[in-house]
């Protein structure tokens, strides 16, 4: 995947989407496919969090 930086807007609703994470415990978004920024929202589906735990590689030594 090729790094391209994020451009003014893209910025500014990265960081927006921080704060109101961290103010107000909003839950921010990412597309499954390429893991962009998506959006914020205050509550988040079961499927969502089911498909966010089934991503996340699980190691055993």
């Amino acid at each position: 995947m090729d790094f391209r930086p994020l451009d003014d807007t893209e910025r500014k609703q990265l960081l927006n989407a921080l704060r109101g994470n961290v103010e107000n415990d909003r839950a921010i978004l990412m597309d499954r496919r390429d893991t962009s920024f998506v959006g914020t929202t205050d509550e988040v589906t079961d499927d969502e969090v089911i498909s966010a735990i089934k991503s996340v590689p699980c190691h055993y030594a």
